[in-house]
């Protein structure tokens, strides 16, 4: 059977209604993929280039929400880049925010989500140095502590800060409680407790555990507040060379004169431990413009060279005493004075130090933990108490044929018998420039926060 041809035709009216029916179904489509396509192209390209330039408006710009505040109180305008204002950035979902000085920008990193929101407050920042003297009324308030304090651990009401004369000038260091010293810091995504202002006005901290985006809770006590345990010297301990933070000749070789054993030539594992930590955590992450090439000293001098009696050779197995024993079993008379320039570890600085460093990192001394409040008997009140066991940079001495390095015993008080190729805990040290920048008061929960350069 031949079908015929079937020819519908609509009225006018109602092909002309089919018709803009039609069309504007088709704009909506074209209008839905083109702002799928730029959303999706606006979101990568945050994701891979980080740097967000925008306006403020309505806070909006894409995929992420922002609010300003300028010293807390809320704002619909950028602070001006000559206001003498930094920005400090907090964004949820993962995300983390910095302010871009230089370009007056934010940069937003780890953006996983849509509709993620970052607040930029704009605040006033600080010079380090100034803002710790302005806890005790300045410079000027600070005395030296009293005659005989340092016989004694600090009470756990003490929150003090008292001066003394380092390698460089006028030194300032915290001495008392945790929980009342405002001495707490952010910087480079880990959390520290400042220990003093140095005589250079550089500013001296130790690690105290991590601190991802910069944000964290500050820790208390436990094994986060070191980067590892490790051994001082690995396999051998034999050695008066040993109490070096570098000794002369291979590890395993016996020195054969005071000269040989105190040459800065190989790296004790506790060194390459910390500067290992140091180029993952500080240079690779950008930080290493912020630290000062401040010494840490290592002070390899007799006890007899510092008003003690005469002991050993001060090499080989030679049953010797070492300064920092005679200072703190005996006289119970911290310092801050190194003495032998051999002994005041530098990266480039060979005007104040030995330049024999790689690195700007070390460990506190022994004298820097009685300053700060610890001593011969218990304290678990002051703030490098951590219910750990740390290094500090100090030897102590060798005796029947081991070689001793103070460190800080779990109770929070100094011994002077760590064996050298036991493992104990690494607290990086490290010396912020004299210029840098903070916000925030000090305290546990507004602890200082370092800003960008």
């Amino acid at each position: 059977m031949k079908l015929k041809k079937f020819d519908f035709k609509l009225p006018n009216e109602e092909a002309r209604k089919k018709k803009m029916i039609f069309i504007s179904i088709s704009v909506i489509a074209l209008i839905l993929i083109i702002t799928i396509a730029s959303t999706f192209a606006y979101y990568q390209s945050i994701e891979v280039q980080n740097p967000i330039n925008t306006s403020v408006g309505e806070f909006s710009s894409g995929d992420i929400i922002f609010a300003v505040t300028i010293d807390g109180l809320p704002s619909n305008t950028f602070m001006s880049k000559t206001g003498g204002y930094v920005g400090i950035v907090k964004c949820d979902k993962g995300a983390s925010g910095k302010w871009d000085i230089e370009q007056w920008s934010i940069v937003v990193k780890n953006l996983t989500q849509t509709k993620t929101s970052c607040n930029i407050d704009f605040v006033q920042p600080s010079i380090f140095k100034d803002a710790i003297l302005t806890q005790f009324g300045g410079a000027a308030s600070i005395t030296e502590a009293p005659a005989g304090t340092f016989a004694s651990v600090s009470s756990a009401s003490a929150a003090l800060m008292y001066k003394m004369n380092d390698d460089y000038g006028m030194s300032y260091y915290y001495r008392g409680a945790k929980n009342l010293l405002n001495n707490n810091l952010i910087f480079a995504e880990h959390q520290w407790k400042i220990v003093r202002i140095n005589g250079d006005n550089s500013i001296r901290i130790i690690y105290n555990g991590v601190c991802p985006n910069n944000e964290c809770t500050i820790n208390s006590i436990g094994d986060a507040t070191q980067i590892k345990t490790a051994a001082w010297n690995t396999t051998n301990n034999n050695d008066a060379k040993y109490v070096g933070y570098m000794y002369g000749g291979s590890n395993g070789t016996a020195s054969t004169s005071r000269a040989q054993a105190v040459t800065n030539e190989t790296s004790s594992n506790a060194k390459i431990e910390l500067e290992s930590w140091y180029t993952a955590n500080i240079e690779t992450l950008g930080y290493a413009s912020y630290i000062s090439d401040t010494l840490f000293c290592n002070d390899r001098r007799l006890q007899s060279e510092v008003g003690g009696t005469a002991t050993g050779s001060g090499y080989g197995t030679s049953t010797t005493y070492y300064a920092a024993y005679y200072r703190l079993s005996t006289n119970k008379v911290p310092t801050l004075m190194c003495g032998n320039k051999n002994d005041k570890f530098t990266v480039s600085d060979a005007s104040n130090g030995n330049a024999a460093l790689s690195k700007p990192v070390g460990l506190i001394t022994a004298d820097e933990v009685s300053l700060a409040g610890g001593g011969s008997t218990t304290n678990n009140s002051y703030y490098l108490y951590t219910n750990q066991d740390f290094w500090t940079l100090a030897p102590s001495c060798i005796s029947v044929n081991y070689a001793l390095i103070w460190h800080v015993l779990p109770v929070g008080r100094l011994n002077a018998s760590g064996y050298v190729n036991d493992s104990h805990g690494l607290r990086s040290v490290l010396n912020l420039k004299s210029g840098t920048q903070v916000i925030g008061d000090g305290s546990i929960s507004n602890p200082f926060v370092v800003v960008s350069e």
